[in-house]
């Protein structure tokens, strides 16, 4: 029953942008913070060990500032938004799991293909597609749509317009 509790406060800490700092202080991540960090994804950083809420990002990777939130600054590792506190450099909320794509998501784009829309720059995981751009939609899954560009399928969360995949 108590693993029980702890995954559901796990999972619901994860989806609330709440995190639970190494002294046990809930600490409530700006929505507006984790906004900024989807739309400017930043260079991934690599970490030594199991990234989780509370450990202390190293001196040597370089945090970026989020303007508006002066208190936090951010990483991306393995393609997950991490924010940081940056009077002590704890992890307060990290991007749950969940962003791994599901096979049958993958095969569906892939046999649905699209007709290839144009893009300036490069588009890589953590690229935000622009407003003008349609999205097609992928039955069963809300949370994600999909383009081609340069005839490869993209995936995107529909929310935040931003890839979570491309071939």
């Amino acid at each position: 029953m108590n693993k029980i509790l702890v995954l559901t406060a796990a999972a619901f800490f994860a989806t609330s942008g709440l995190a639970i700092a190494q002294d046990s202080v809930i600490v409530e991540v700006p929505q507006r913070a984790r906004d900024y960090v989807i739309a400017h994804p930043s260079d991934p950083v690599v970490i030594e060990g199991d990234l989780s809420q509370g450990y202390v990002i190293p001196e040597s990777v370089v945090v970026r500032p989020i303007p508006e939130n002066p208190g936090y600054g951010y990483i991306y590792v393995d393609g997950r938004p991490v924010i940081v506190a940056l009077e002590n450099r704890q992890v307060v909320y990290l991007a749950d799991d969940s962003g791994r794509v599901p096979d049958e998501v993958i095969t569906y784009i892939e046999r649905n293909p699209l007709d290839t829309v144009m893009i300036d720059g490069p588009v890589d995981t953590g690229t935000v597609i622009p407003d003008d751009i349609p999205l097609m939609e992928i039955p069963d899954q809300p949370r994600y749509s999909y383009v081609y560009v340069d005839q490869r399928p993209a995936l995107v969360e529909t929310g935040t317009r931003r890839v979570v995949w491309v071939r």
